[in-house]
């Protein structure tokens, strides 16, 4: 059984590597502000989510998908968990994504529209309000 739960700041240098393992080539850097979701299977990670909060917008630096369970719905279980942590904020959040992603779909499901800011392409959703 698929589980989602918040990683705690003392987990933050395990989850880096998790993350690392996904996307070999990301810089990848949880501030102490950052809100971490992770996917498990019997403490298995499965997947994450990594969202910075740098007070003026919501910025989901990344999603990932170990892959071997992709394609099984752990990557909409993981949007949906973090949607759901920030259903309430009255700011927009920002993901920037390359033209190729496979995820665009998923992301465009959940209310992401692209938006164009000079060369950079990225998606944004719009605050609940």
């Amino acid at each position: 059984m698929i589980s989602i739960r918040l990683v705690q700041p003392s987990e933050y240098d395990e989850a880096a590597r998790f993350i690392r393992r996904i996307f070999p080539e990301a810089a990848v850097q949880i501030g102490d502000w950052d809100t971490v979701l992770l996917a498990e299977n019997e403490e298995r990670p499965l997947g994450f989510a990594h969202i910075v909060d740098d007070g003026n917008r919501l910025i989901l630096q990344g999603i990932g998908v170990d892959e071997s369970v992709r394609g099984q719905g752990v990557g909409t279980m993981l949007m949906e968990h973090t949607l759901e942590l920030f259903e309430d904020t009255d700011r927009p959040i920002y993901l920037k994504v390359k033209v190729m992603n496979p995820a665009i779909d998923l992301y465009s499901r959940h209310g992401f529209f692209l938006k164009k800011f000079g060369i950079t392409i990225v998606l944004v959703k719009k605050p609940n309000n």
